[in-house]
């Protein structure tokens, strides 16, 4: 899979993917300034962890992100992604994502707990543990 990341000051970046089977895709996302691309942090943690249903195996599958995302839009509420099934390697790949890895002093320990957080926040709460 080839994935080009475009970003223009002033405008949304941009993302093209060209899949082994010659299908194309391609979406916008807002851009964080001066940060890395959102879903560039996805296809790092994804690869390094080796979580094959997050993000980037999504649309390796075939799976048109800005359509999805329409669609999610649209419904709304808690399960508005609940057409794309199992949805627990996302979950954990964007706990991931957002983790403070770049930013300056953060502390390993940091990094855990933003990820237990948010693995926490994202769980359905019928499946929370009181604490």
């Amino acid at each position: 899979m080839d994935i080009t990341i475009v970003r223009k000051p002033g405008q949304r970046d941009r993302i093209y993917v060209a899949r082994a089977d010659g299908s194309e895709a391609s979406w916008s996302f807002p851009s964080y300034g001066d940060g890395l691309p959102h879903d560039l942090v996805h296809f790092v943690v994804e690869t390094t962890f080796g979580i094959e249903r997050g993000l980037w195996g999504l649309v390796r599958a075939g799976v048109d992100i800005e359509r999805v995302n329409a669609v999610a839009n649209r419904v709304g509420g808690a399960d508005k992604y609940r057409a794309l099934g199992d949805l627990r390697e996302l979950m954990q790949a964007e706990a991931l994502a957002v983790a403070p890895w770049l930013s300056p002093g953060a502390s390993d320990e940091d990094c855990v707990d933003a990820v237990r957080r948010q693995c926490e926040a994202s769980r359905p709460a019928s499946s929370r543990r009181a604490r």
